[in-house]
């Protein structure tokens, strides 16, 4: 992951959904995402990678998507860009300043 982006480099729109479980009545739970906000964002490929498993082709993608800081976000919360759902793995501070946010994503299919 680069350095500290220029604010102007955070062009994409993206929103903040948090994971909410509901009681299934069985015992289970069923997750949704409620949104948190609506935030600017640095969408960039970090790589790519293609598996068989059960008998079939299956394709992962990882994105970095940087953010103004925020203290809230945290792994199992997601990004909403345009549709494309992005699954928060981990988030750090790059630089310690609290001036950024660094999410490493998975693209959900």
């Amino acid at each position: 992951m680069r350095g500290r982006p220029k604010v102007g480099e955070l062009r994409q729109r993206v929103t903040i959904e948090t994971p909410v479980d509901i009681a299934d009545g069985a015992g289970g739970f069923t997750r949704s995402f409620t949104p948190l906000a609506q935030v600017w964002a640095k969408i960039e490929p970090a790589s790519a990678m293609e598996q068989f498993a059960e008998q079939r082709l299956e394709q992962s993608r990882t994105l970095v998507v940087t953010i103004r800081w925020r203290a809230d976000v945290a792994s199992q919360m997601r990004f909403d860009h345009r549709g494309r759902k992005l699954l928060i793995r981990g988030a750090i501070d790059p630089d310690e300043t609290r001036r950024f946010v660094k999410c490493a994503c998975e693209e959900i299919t």
